[in-house]
């Protein structure tokens, strides 16, 4: 096979092939340099060619129309067209396809749409009208010579973009989404107003996003899954089923013409920010499903289509998964769907939520997709007003709430000779707030079903409906159930029988998949039980010499504290609290306490409060539970007394109503939540970071209440579980039927010592060259980066010179030593030297090897304690006699080289003040200087040119965004002028958040300075 056959025009010759013979799009077939893009009109963001022929076409009276007007061809060509423009421009462009638009009061359509029901033939026929191209090497610039690798087209509206990269030509994925980031304006007519989605491609993975924004675009996988499409597993792709790609699918099947139409016509939305983004300046935004939303639904219909109603689905989606989203395509595409004998397979579509008050956003998201007004409608009073909604016409979708669900039951399945004929598809969705109460009683009182057990596991599926489809098939009803945790009993009840016999969810999106593609948290990495902690101090039978201080404190209670004692676990929580969480999430990071009673939660905050007040900590407590509470327990000293929720939650004099208590708890004053039985589940706070767990978990239970730490936000790094009662392989053992893959809990020392031998096995890492590096690392002056890089050559070396699976599985082995070393430095009380060694040499390492990844992927970068590293860095901070005067400002590094550029005294003060909190050293202003003198001419060196334009185009708040990684890089540099500068610019957030803004003002200022100047 020639080299040609592997280049990356030799890719785009395939894709556009396929979609030309197979998938119905026109297009160049051909093997030759292509010629369509030259059609491609830049100023007007059209293909005029297809657009003016489709309308004649398909509306050549109106088109008539408009000649006559208009007083020639051309003319009527030129002014369409720029109407068009214009309406796009105002409108976008899906609205414009879907609805069209009106030219001189002459209606036209731009595209028309698959007919549901076949009634006329003459729909069909201008369906197959339409003109889907794919344009190869298409110009987006009249005035330079950057193309883009291909743009689909409808009917001469672009609607998406792609850059394809060949990995057996050196380049991947990644590198298409750096393109668009730094090479492909959002300013540029084609790919900020026309395309409303932008592909990144090799022939392994694939992203996409809707919304260019330089280099702060955000790419979201769109890959099927490690497992294949609605199979568990993780991210990526399985190969092809054809042989080919792993990514044909996207263009076999999602580019697709007949599934390309339909994306635009009942996918594609724009969503609108509620009122309170609006005032943060929140912006519309285009939504593109993720691949397993866009499957999900399309199975579904599918699969009713020729099966009619009376079926049963379910649908395990993790969280992170975007679930309101998939509930709201699967209703209004079940709503219209016909079955091949032309009648509707459901004639209402039921949507049930849990919560008394419907679900803001799943309300939002169904009524988002509403085309014909009255579609939808919410029931938010009477059951007489849900009746009048089931039984009339113009309500295809009914969104109701599970307290009304028995009064759904009885009347679809009653003696309403009016409903009980009618087939109806009734989406659950995943319990929120709501639980087994009084609703649920109610549900099963209805039915006859048996008496609550409150010891039930909730996985979001009424018992009522389990108990409903168990009876056996309802020919009339058919439930799609989604839940992230089905137990055993749903699966059975509504689960597929698979190939193996056994029931299976009807598709599947994994929490592994969630995690790895960095949609949710991975709550069980930085897991602690009690038992395990005391287990590793009896190991260690010595006595163990730990730095002074509260933090070594808090580390030494985790070890040795009695688990009934409330007392000690307060001192436990608030040390863990104050001295490891608060520092995360820029000071913003909350913790919950999750209690086995409501007793117990008003101990809890009792005795935290006391402990709070005696030592004069800044955090503040906040407790949910439900009624009131009478002291019961006879060891109490409170015994008799009565409290609540709103009486225990005072702020400023007032009680907080139970229904404020999120938004109260959202503030930055609270940092710590204490529930009961409540916002266990559904509970969306992403800055959880730390949980305490005081209470038993099992099964679901487990899962559930663990993940309302797994959201994810732009400043979370990570999350701690501190559990005073569970297991840890139980708790790992609850997650595996929902995760998909299996990892021992980092608590025991032995995982780590695992780590470490695996490393040393894989023959890069050589202990001798560890041991060198060390002795150079831990040295009282400040080590030599030159050095440093110097002794771990050989190593780099042999790492790059491995295959690509081998360098990823050192990445990997790296990661998962560093991960665990930097865990457990902060719960054991010994760790040996040489580990401690391997940890320095393996950070740096892994720092030479690290591989920038899209969004979705996974990172070598590691965040540690600042404690920890404290004890780790024994360097001494000072860096030379220099006197620095405060206010002013220097001028280069004070070496001879590094020109220009003013360091602001008053920022670089705040940055060594922020060092000295963090690190607990006596930086000076002077001993700054040197270090960011030389990290910032190291990216005036490397990145100057890109800089100076972006700073030429834009204000200084759009100039500094994206710039960390530069700083990462810089840093390098810096650390032959200062190790422990360099460490604070890796280690600490804060800190290097703030050496960012120091750097890029200081080169904004001189580019801005140099463009005034004209030099």
């Amino acid at each position: 096979m020639s080299a040609a056959a592997h280049t990356e025009s030799a890719f785009e010759r395939l894709i556009v092939r396929d979609l030309v013979t197979n998938g119905g799009w026109f297009g160049e077939d051909t093997d030759g340099a292509p010629t369509e893009h030259k059609n491609y009109d830049a100023a007007l963001g059209l293909y005029p060619d297809d657009l003016i022929a489709f309308v004649k076409e398909t509306q050549g009276k109106a088109w008539d129309a408009l000649v006559g007007i208009a007083g020639s061809e051309q003319d009527a060509r030129t002014s369409l067209l720029k109407r068009v423009g214009a309406q796009i421009d105002k409108r976008g462009t899906v609205e414009v396809l879907r609805a069209g638009l009106s030219e001189k009061g002459v209606q036209l359509k731009l595209a028309f749409f698959e007919p549901e029901l076949e009634v006329e033939k003459s729909a069909r026929v201008l369906y197959d009208e339409n003109r889907p191209r794919v344009v190869r090497q298409v110009r987006f610039d009249a005035n330079s010579g950057d193309s883009l690798d291909l743009v689909m087209f409808v009917n001469g509206v672009p609607t998406a973009t792609a850059e394809l990269k060949n990995r057996y030509t050196g380049q991947t994925v990644d590198d298409a989404i750096r393109q668009y980031r730094k090479d492909r304006p959002p300013t540029n007519l084609l790919l900020g107003r026309r395309a409303f989605v932008h592909f990144a491609l090799d022939a392994d993975l694939a992203y996409m996003t809707t919304r260019l924004a330089g280099t702060d675009t955000r790419f979201l996988p769109f890959n099927q899954g490690s497992g294949g499409a609605g199979k568990p597993g993780g991210q990526g792709n399985p190969p092809s089923p054809s042989s080919g790609h792993p990514t044909d699918y996207v263009w076999k099947s999602v580019w697709e013409r007949d599934a390309w139409m339909e994306l635009i016509e009942k996918f594609v939305f724009v969503e609108q920010p509620d009122a309170a983004a609006k005032k943060k300046g929140a912006k519309p935004t285009v939504i593109f499903p993720r691949f397993h939303q866009w499957d999900v639904v399309r199975s579904c219909a599918a699969h009713a289509r020729v099966h009619g109603a009376g079926q049963n689905y379910l649908i395990q989606h993790s969280a992170g998964s975007g679930k309101s989203k998939e509930i709201a395509w699967l209703a209004h595409d079940l709503s219209t769907l016909h079955g091949d004998d032309k009648k509707p397979v459901f004639e209402k579509v039921i949507v049930i939520t849990d919560r008394q008050v419907l679900d803001r956003q799943l309300q939002a998201q169904v009524k988002a997709f509403e085309q014909v007004p009255g579609t939808v409608r919410e029931i938010n009073e009477s059951s007489t007003q849900l009746r009048e909604a089931l039984e009339g016409e113009q309500a295809r979708i009914v969104i109701s709430t599970l307290q009304k669900f028995p009064y759904v039951l009885a009347q679809l399945t009653g003696t309403n000779a009016t409903l009980n004929q009618r087939t109806y598809a009734v989406i659950v969705d995943e319990a929120h707030s709501s639980q087994t109460g009084e609703s649920a009683v109610d549900l099963k009182a209805v039915l006859g079903s048996r008496p609550v057990d409150e010891d039930d596991e909730d996985d979001g599926v009424p018992e009522v409906l389990r108990r409903l489809a168990a009876r056996g098939v309802q020919p009339n009803l058919s439930f799609f159930a989604f839940t992230a945790t089905p137990k055993p009993r749903t699966n059975e009840v509504f689960g597929s029988v698979g190939a193996d016999g056994n029931k299976h969810a009807f598709h599947t999106y994994s929490m592994r998949q969630a995690v790895e593609e960095n949609f949710i948290v991975d709550v069980l990495r930085n897991y602690t039980t009690y038992e395990e902690l005391l287990r590793i101090e009896d190991r260690a039978q010595r006595e163990v010499e730990l730095p002074k201080g509260k933090a070594s404190s808090a580390l030494t209670r985790y070890a040795t504290f009695h688990p009934y004692r409330k007392a000690q676990k307060a001192v436990v929580v608030l040390d863990h609290y104050d001295t490891i969480v608060r520092q995360h999430m820029a000071g913003e990071a909350k913790a919950m306490i999750v209690t086995a009673s409501r007793e117990e939660a008003v101990q809890w905050k009792l005795t935290l409060d006391k402990e709070i007040a005696k030592r004069g900590s800044a955090t503040k407590t906040l407790v949910a539970f439900s009624g009131e509470v009478t002291i019961t327990h006879p060891a109490a000293d409170n015994v008799g007394e009565q409290y609540s929720e709103p009486q225990m939650n005072v702020v400023n004099g007032h009680p907080v109503p139970e229904k404020k208590l999120p938004d109260e708890f959202d503030k930055p004053a609270y940092g710590v939540l204490i529930v009961a039985e409540k916002y266990q589940t559904g509970f969306d706070q992403p800055k959880l970071v730390a949980m305490y767990v005081d209470k038993t978990l099992t099964g679901v239970n487990t899962v559930q209440t663990l993940s309302r730490l797994n959201r994810t936000h732009p400043l979370k790094t990570e999350t701690y579980v501190l559990d005073f009662v569970n297991d840890a392989d139980r708790i790992r053992q609850d997650f595996e039927p929902f995760y998909g893959r299996t990892e021992a809990i980092p608590t025991d020392p032995n995982v780590l010592f695992d780590a470490q031998q695996q490393l040393l096995d894989g023959g890069v890492v050589y202990e001798a060259e560890v041991d060198a590096f060390a002795q150079a690392w831990f040295v009282p002056g400040e080590p030599d980066h030159a050095v440093l890089s110097g002794l771990t050559q050989s190593a780099f070396d042999r790492a790059t010179d491995l295959e690509d699976d081998d360098l990823d599985q050192l990445r990997e082995d790296l990661d998962r030593f560093v991960r665990f070393y930097a865990f457990l430095a902060q719960v054991v009380p010994y760790l040996t030297q040489q580990s401690e060694k391997l940890y320095a040499f393996a950070r740096f390492l892994a720092l030479r090897l690290r591989e920038r990844r899209v969004d979705g992927g996974l990172s070598l970068d590691v965040s540690l304690t600042h404690y920890r590293l404290t004890e780790v860095g024994t360097q001494n901070l000072t860096l030379g006699d220099d006197e620095v005067e405060p206010g002013t400002a220097i001028s280069g590094d004070g070496t001879g080289h590094g020109a220009g550029g003013e360091i602001p005294m008053s920022l670089l003060g705040e940055l060594v003040e922020l060092f000295n909190h963090r690190f607990g050293e006596h930086l000076t202003d002077a001993d700054a200087i040197h270090p960011a003198q030389a990290l910032i001419d190291h990216i005036d060196r490397e990145q100057s040119d890109t800089l100076r334009r972006q700073a030429a185009s834009n204000d200084f708040d759009d100039f500094v965004r994206g710039k960390e990684p530069f700083v990462i890089d810089g840093a390098l540099d810096a650390g032959k002028v200062s190790a422990d500068f360099f460490r604070g610019v890796l280690d600490d957030e804060d800190f290097r958040q703030r050496t960012t803004f120091l750097a890029m003002r200081v080169l904004y200022d001189r580019y801005r300075s140099d463009q005034a100047a004209g030099t």
